[in-house]
């Protein structure tokens, strides 16, 4: 993509633009002003990432002009110096965030840079790499019509510029606008007789079907609950997907695992849940577009393939993974849905059918806040099996000498165990949680609840959600990377640096 003055090219990859939906409100509030016949802007301050395939930038607030820092005399965006210089001095701040520059079109005049809007943003991405020491430099172009917002955008990232293709705005709902200076998505939508996903339409409207189509949901758990909210989101033909597991299939998966056969306990080596996932998926809809990946969403590269996505799935047991994801949604706005389901039971009878349904995203408390999570589990999750074994023994040698154990072990966490019926339930039901917030038809009750199938009224509790007022989970929103020294949790040195992509072509 090119024009007369800036070559933008997508060959070193494109920018993703994240964005609070609370921010965006703000944001057009400030650029359409003056709309529908005159322009207005503003710097503003992100987070940004370098992936394995381009840049996401998150927009943490606005450099908000003051009195005086804009021109108001003409209908144009012209920034005053000390505004400019005011920008400058921001970007060689050490917190590793960095400027960029939004403004507005007038109405009915697109949104393609113009030679003015050329000029501003050669000079300004020159300077402010210069001062920030080589921090990228993004311009976003907002303009309102009839048919609702557009836009585009552009990155300068170590001497080169990048297209910037998409903006996610973050909130109950999830909304994605593509840039209008990008070719036109292929969509996954069938065009039989009666669309496959009709009933779905007639409920949550016919624009769903191509939001669903462009959209990308990542599942990280492919077993118990992650599979059955594979197969819900294929069947409502959602096009894009990022599944991740470590783990094989195994004898006992086959009972709640949905996507597995008889004829994988035959084989000799058991294939990735990752795999079946892709697999199922393509049953479904051939043409969706999916990246299997056998690791941890601790990853380097599993990282980079999330935060493409509209929405992340959290279907793992693990505390750690728990605690990223929760990161993830705060550091990097993508809103996260974890789902945890617990059985317990003695002499054949059942105790406990509890299903727990959590929402992180920015503003809300942190899993640590929620008391959602064991700090000590999520160490042991993380030691290697020769720290595990150290502990084993202090804790051996402890009991010896009558001292007590627990200051050094307090044993291996408990393994849950969960059958199909309710895996199956709780996943479905999150999977159409999903789709209301891509839909915008309807969201979540409550930011998390969770309920007893065994109980009288289903045992529904929705506990009081309350911030720690000593945790700092608030600060360093949508920080992006400048937030890792602030991270609870990072991959462990005797882990491998990376997860293995398989084949995530097409059928």
């Amino acid at each position: 993509m090119s024009n007369d003055g800036l070559i933008v090219s997508s060959d070193a990859g494109t920018g993703l633009v994240r964005i609070r939906e609370a921010d965006l409100m703000q944001l057009e509030k400030h650029l359409f002003q003056r709309y529908p016949h005159r322009e207005w802007g503003t710097f503003f301050r992100f987070g940004y990432r370098r992936t394995t395939w381009g840049i996401v930038i998150c927009f943490v607030d606005g450099l908000w002009p003051g009195r005086g820092d804009l021109d108001r005399q003409t209908a144009l965006t012209t920034f005053h110096e000390s505004y400019s210089r005011r920008a400058f001095r921001e970007s060689e701040n050490v917190d590793g965030l960095a400027i960029g520059v939004v403004h507005s079109h007038p109405v009915r005049c697109a949104v393609r840079p113009s030679a003015l809007d050329d000029d501003m943003d050669g000079y300004f991405a020159e300077e402010i790499a210069s001062f920030s020491g080589g921090r990228p430099y993004c311009s976003l172009i907002f303009e309102r019509s009839e048919s609702g917002l557009s836009f585009s955008g552009r990155v300068y990232d170590r001497g080169q510029w990048l297209p910037v293709s998409s903006m996610i705005s973050v909130g109950e709902t999830v909304k994605r606008w593509r840039s209008q200076l990008m070719p036109i998505a292929s969509s996954v939508v069938a065009s039989p007789e009666e669309s496959p996903t009709a009933r779905l339409q007639s409920l949550m409207g016919a624009p769903s079907e191509l939001r669903f189509s462009n959209s990308t949901v990542g599942v990280v758990g492919n077993s118990g609950t992650g599979s059955p909210i594979v197969a819900v989101l294929a069947r409502a033909r959602i096009g894009n997907f990022v599944v991740v597991d470590p783990q094989r299939f195994a004898p006992s998966n086959l009972e709640r695992m949905h996507g597995s056969e008889w004829k994988h306990l035959l084989l000799c080596e058991p294939p990735f849940k990752a795999e079946l996932m892709r697999d199922l998926i393509h049953s479904i809809i051939p043409k969706a577009n999916v990246v299997p990946l056998v690791g941890n969403v601790l990853h380097s590269n599993v990282i980079d393939e999330l935060l493409k996505c509209d929405f992340i799935l959290g279907c793992t047991d693990s505390v750690h993974g728990r605690v990223a994801l929760d990161e993830l949604a705060r550091h990097y706005l993508v809103p996260v849905i974890d789902v945890g389901v617990r059985m317990d039971g003695a002499d054949g009878l059942l105790t406990e059918q509890l299903v727990n349904v959590a929402a992180y995203r920015p503003g809300l408390p942190c899993a640590f806040c929620r008391d959602n999570v064991d700090a000590y589990v999520m160490n042991y999750e993380l030691m290697s099996e020769s720290e595990q074994r150290e502990k084993e023994e202090q804790a051996a040698e402890a009991a010896s000498r009558g001292i007590e154990v627990d200051q050094y072990w307090k044993g291996r966490p408990r393994q849950l165990h969960t059958v199909g019926y309710l895996t199956t339930g709780a996943g479905a039901l999150v999977a159409g949680y999903v789709e209301g917030a891509l839909s915008g038809s309807f969201a979540m009750p409550h930011p998390e609840f969770q309920f007893d199938i065994s109980k009288p009224g289903y045992g529904f509790v929705v506990p009081q959600l309350e911030r720690d007022e000593f945790c700092g989970c608030q600060s360093h929103l949508g920080w992006a990377d400048a937030a890792n020294p602030f991270k609870n949790v990072a991959i462990p040195g005797h882990w491998s640096r990376r997860a293995v992509l398989l084949r995530p072509t097409r059928n």
